[in-house]
Order: structure tokens, then sequence, then C-alpha cells
């Protein structure tokens, strides 16, 4: 059983808080505050998931209030939504402008309270689950990378030692491998959760075909392995002003996903021109192809169909590069159209300035 939301309402009128208690009661668990001092002392033992704070009140308003609780990141989440019968839009801009989520006027319609009550206990739930995502995550990055590289460091030396027999060699190889593996994806969590922190950018100018050079130099041995053909012919010298850092990388994951679902001895063919003054580049492989019902989620984070048998790999890669793309100004997105394996197309701006 899913326990109540709690709601704190601060109003210096007892029938006003009464009427809003009643509304709100049967789904709520609710404490009141006649003043917005006593509704900040109240605050840290209850630490509400919405205040309903109303403006006019002596001594400290809901406005003072309202910049109070804003200041403290203790009470990032909490959602306060002011109660007021000022309906002038400069009361509501100002309640904004402190930090308010929302506004509501006096007298209020019993569905309206309860529909936004509704909403941004379900918002402020979905953010701090989030964030402790987020959290998880690149706490799981950082406390992983050390004994990572010391597994996979010592596996080398051992690998080097003549008197190991080959069998365990093969073995310890095993373990340098999955070693690697969980690098990697230690690597692209960090990576994700900065780019969902709105990293900063830095700009170089570079030729999009000699960036491809090198990505497709890097993937060398999984072409091999499949023996997968990619043809370039249509891959124009266009100079392209972006962070590279980011782009290699945005470039590298579809295109490695192209070669997995590629059959052997299979091709891929890259695209890159200009359409609307952007940088259009496209990616066309001729395997299994994405199933519709993928369609709108294939790029979202952990996109994974069966999290007990997923494959490595799945559920960041295409999701880092739709954030990589987006802090670029531009979108990825796959052809529906495509009948024989996948087409993905991405579109980011030629010429953008460098940020502070």
């Amino acid at each position: 059983m899913t326990s109540k939301r709690k709601i704190l309402i601060v109003d210096d009128v007892a029938t006003n808080i009464l009427l809003i208690k009643r509304i709100l009661e049967a789904d709520y668990v609710i404490k009141t505050a006649l003043s917005g001092e006593e509704a900040l002392e109240i605050l840290p033992g209850y630490r509400p998931d919405i205040i309903l704070l109303d403006i006019m009140m002596p001594g400290m308003d809901g406005y003072q209030v309202c910049k109070q609780i804003r200041g403290e990141r203790r009470y990032a989440f909490i959602k306060i939504i002011l109660v007021s019968a000022k309906t002038l839009i400069d009361d509501r801009l100002k309640g904004y402008e402190v930090g308010a989520d929302d506004y509501i006027t006096k007298p209020f319609v019993k569905k309206e309270l309860l529909a936004k009550t509704n909403v941004f206990a379900r918002l402020k739930h979905e953010e701090e689950v989030n964030q402790l995502k987020n959290d998880l995550l690149t706490l799981f990055s950082h406390e992983t990378r050390t004994p990572l590289s010391a597994i996979i460091g010592l596996s080398d030396i051992l690998m080097r030692n003549n008197t190991i027999s080959d069998e365990i060699k093969t073995r310890i190889d095993m373990i340098s491998t999955k070693a690697h593996e969980l690098l990697e994806f230690a690597e692209k969590t960090s990576l994700l959760c900065s780019l969902k922190d709105d990293r900063q950018l830095h700009y170089s100018q570079m030729p999009v075909d000699v960036i491809f050079q090198e990505v497709i130099g890097n993937l060398d041995q999984q072409l091999q392995e499949k023996n997968v053909l990619i043809r370039q012919d249509q891959l124009s010298s266009i100079q392209c002003n972006a962070d590279w850092s980011l782009l290699r990388k945005a470039f590298t994951y579809v295109l490695e996903n192209a070669i997995k679902y590629s059959e052997k001895n299979g091709r891929i063919e890259l695209e890159a021109s200009i359409v609307n003054d952007q940088c259009c580049v496209s990616f066309i492989d001729y395997g299994c192809g994405i199933r519709s019902e993928w369609l709108e989620t294939i790029f979202d984070e952990f996109a994974i169909r069966d999290i007990m048998h997923h494959k490595k790999g799945q559920g960041l890669s295409l999701a880092i590069t739709r954030h990589i793309l987006e802090l670029h100004g531009g979108k990825i997105h796959v052809n529906p159209d495509r009948k024989q394996g996948a087409h993905f197309i991405m579109h980011f701006p030629i010429t953008q300035e460098d940020m502070p």
C-alpha cells in the first residue's frame, strides 16, 4: 500500500485552512500553519511534498516564505503552489520569480485544486526518483573505476607470464574482457550524468569526413569480425563547428549499433549533406531492423525490452547520443519507413558559438 503524500497548508485565516483541508484530507496527510514563520518551523521535521501557501499574511508574506524555502537545497523537490485572491499577471510573475511552481486563485474550484495537487505530487516523486537514479549512477561510476582498472592491469601482467598455462590464460582473458565491459559501462553512466547536467561544450571546427575516418579506424576490429563493408562515397566533406570529443562518441555509438545488428558480410552506408543550414548525417544498415513499437523509446535511458536477458550495451549508447545532439541544438531520429535494416538520421547546426 502506497503511503499518502504530505501537504502543508499555510494561511492566516482558519476558515480557508479548513476549506482546503476538507478537500484534500481524504488523499493526503495534512499539516497547517497560520503564519509564514510557523510554516518555516514545521518544515524541517515534516518535509511536505506540497506547500499550499497564501500570499497575503501578516509578518512574512507568501513571497518571502517561498523565497526562503527555495534558498535551501534540502527543500529543492518540495512543490510550492501560491494561493491568493490576486489575479493580476504581475502577481503571478512575482510568484514564479521567487520559486513558486504554480499559482491558484481564490475562490478556487475543488476539482482544479485536486488536479493540481495530484499533478505536483506525482511530479515531485518522479523528480526524486530521477535524482536518485542519477546519484546512484554517478556513485557506481566513481566507485568502480579504480578496482576495475586494477583488475585489468593485473590481468595484463598475468597474460605476459609464460609460466601460466594456456587454459588459465583463457580464463584470465575472460576476466579482463568482462572488466573492460564493466569499465565501459561505468564511463557511459558518468558521461550520461554529465550530459543531463547540461555539460559545457567546447567547440572547434573540423570536417565531418575526417572525424568519420577516425571513428571507422577505431572500429576496425569489429568490422573485420563480421566482414562488414562501410560505403562512404556520399560522405561529403562538411566543415562543422562542434564539440568533437562528444560528437565523435555519438558517431561511434550509432555506427557500433549498425555493426552489431548487421549480418556477416553486410554493408553500412554513410551519408553527409547540408540541409537547411544543418549537417545531416545518415547511417543505413541492412540488418534485422527496428520493430515499430520500439521507435518511440529507443533513445530513452535503459530502453531495454527484457531486463533479465538484455544484450551488452543496450539502453545507454543511443540515449547518450540523443543528449549529445540536443546539447548541440540538433536531434537524432529513426526513419520509420525503412523496410530493411535501420536508418538513423542526425541533424545538427554547422556553425555554433563557443559557450562561456
